[in-house]
């Protein structure tokens, strides 16, 4: 959730992150939004400290995965965090970076001190205020900055709502999984190599995330596979060694999927 406190199951986010298996960080907690808890500093660093000790504790990722918003402090408060705590700059993972450009390049100036960046491939129209997934993660490669620290999210499920200058919805979209396809596609399209291009959507997501079965392929690792055709598109699909998708065809199936209305 956006909110601050989050909710807990054990009582604390550091319990959450030791006793139950699937929990690996906190977020995304909001900041620089209207709709967030308006976070002080100090509870940035509390919230920070639970889960990189959590983490420590359990060698999970414990990280804290930030929603940036519209509003003008950006990327201040990580920048505070950053100067005034000895928290490691790996558990700030601030999100949808790239919706100002102003703001990309706010987030581009932390991973020289260590946050990896999230940029979210949502739809970006022509003369608006914000870089698609593919620009970022183009521009961001040119500035010839770490290539490790950038990954890719969809946002898949999530509301993508446009306000006005009160702060009324206005309009209302949500986020689609296969963006993160469309923005693998447009970047193999501009020239990207396959190895370059795949990282932010895999090896990197899987280092910063600390799943060590994940992310590539090689023995011992989860055999989780997207076999691409010559355009970049999805043709097989295996999960765990499990074949899901085959020559663009569903082979299995979940319980409602395919019955008749």
């Amino acid at each position: 959730g956006y909110h601050y406190p989050p909710v807990t199951v054990t009582g604390s986010v550091r319990g959450d992150i030791v006793s139950l298996d699937r929990v690996i960080g906190v977020g995304e907690i909001a900041l620089s939004d209207h709709r967030s808890s308006q976070l002080t500093l100090d509870e940035l660093l509390k919230l920070a400290a639970e889960a990189h000790v959590g983490g420590l504790m359990t060698g999970k990722a414990g990280i804290v995965h930030l929603h940036l918003g519209d509003g003008a402090r950006g990327t201040g408060l990580i920048e505070e965090a950053l100067r005034t705590a000895e928290i490691p700059a790996r558990v700030f993972n601030p999100t949808h970076v790239n919706r100002r450009r102003a703001l990309f390049e706010d987030a581009c100036a932390l991973v020289g001190r260590g946050v990896t960046i999230d940029v979210t491939a949502f739809p970006v129209a022509d003369g608006e205020d914000a870089w698609s997934a593919a620009d970022a993660v183009g521009r961001y490669l040119a500035a010839g900055l770490p290539p490790e620290r950038i990954t890719v999210s969809s946002d898949g499920g999530g509301c993508l709502p446009v306000f006005d200058a009160e702060g009324r919805v206005r309009e209302m979209d949500v986020g689609r999984p296969g963006a993160l396809l469309e923005a693998l596609g447009e970047m193999l399209a501009r020239g990207h190599g396959l190895e370059q291009a795949l990282a932010p959507f895999t090896s990197n997501v899987a280092r910063l995330l600390r799943l060590p079965r994940k992310g590539r392929l090689a023995a011992g690792m989860d055999a989780d596979l997207v076999v691409l055709d010559e355009a970049g598109r999805p043709a097989d699909v295996m999960a765990l060694g499990r074949w899901h998708v085959m020559d663009r065809t569903p082979v299995v199936r979940g319980t409602f999927e395919g019955a008749e209305a």
